[in-house]
Formats: structure tokens, C-alpha cells, sequence
């Protein structure tokens, strides 16, 4: 390990260090689950145009694999753009607002629970006062 590595190191807290192994885990998965989705569809429409478009001569039969090979991309595409935007945009963003919304509902709290002390701290010498 590099100077520059350690250094990098110290500086990052465990806890965002385990955060930053999770973004980094999603990203690896996602990674993968493109990989298989191009070898899988090019896969089928290698099939598709080779065996099924020179074998199968009614053309009714050839559309709706055609139609099906499509709806197995088209579908499976969608699948693998959510995953994308789930692990390149949405994770970091939704996990930073719901924290921001976190933080500002207990600083409420705590000023809810600062006024009451006070109004019982107040309470309290009035009535040592009388």
C-alpha cells in the first residue's frame, strides 16, 4: 500500500468506509448483470437471425418470435436501466436525503425537548419564588 493510500485511510471513517464498499458492490453487480444481459441477447438474436429466420418459413411464426426475441430485450433493457440508475444515481441522492430529512427531524426533536426543559426550569423557580 502507497504513502498516499494510507493517508487516504485515516482520513475516511468506518462508517463511510463501509458505505463506500457498499456503493462499490452494487456498482460490481451491475457491472455483471450488463455483461450477462449483452451476451444473453446477443445470444438470442444471433439465434434469432440464423436459425429462426432461415429455418421457420412462415412468416407468422417468424414475427412472433421476432415479437417475443423483442419483449425479452426490451423488457430485460428496462430491468438493466433501473439497476443502473439504482447504482449510479438514485442510491447516493436517496440515501443523502432521507439522512438530511433524518437530521432535521431530530434537531426539531431536540429543540421540542430544549423548550420544554426551559419551561420547566422556569416553572420550577416561580414556584420557588413564591
Amino acid at each position: 500500500m502507497s504513502e498516499e493510500e494510507k493517508n487516504i485511510n485515516e482520513t475516511i471513517s468506518p462508517e463511510e468506509e463501509a458505505r463506500m464498499i457498499n456503493v462499490s458492490k452494487s456498482r460490481v453487480i451491475f457491472k455483471v448483470h450488463f455483461t450477462i444481459f449483452l451476451l444473453i441477447n446477443l445470444i438470442i438474436w444471433a439465434l434469432w437471425f440464423t436459425l429462426f429466420n432461415a429455418i421457420v418459413t412462415d412468416p407468422a411464426i417468424n414475427d412472433g418470435i421476432f415479437k417475443v426475441c423483442a419483449c425479452i430485450t426490451l423488457v430485460w433493457f428496462l430491468i438493466v436501466l433501473l439497476h443502473y440508475l439504482i447504482a449510479y444515481r438514485w442510491n447516493k441522492t436517496l440515501i443523502e436525503n432521507e439522512l438530511k430529512k433524518i437530521k432535521k427531524q431530530r434537531a426539531k426533536q431536540l429543540a421540542e425537548i430544549e423548550k420544554i426543559k426551559a419551561k420547566i426550569a422556569e416553572a420550577k423557580q416561580q414556584q420557588t419564588a413564591e
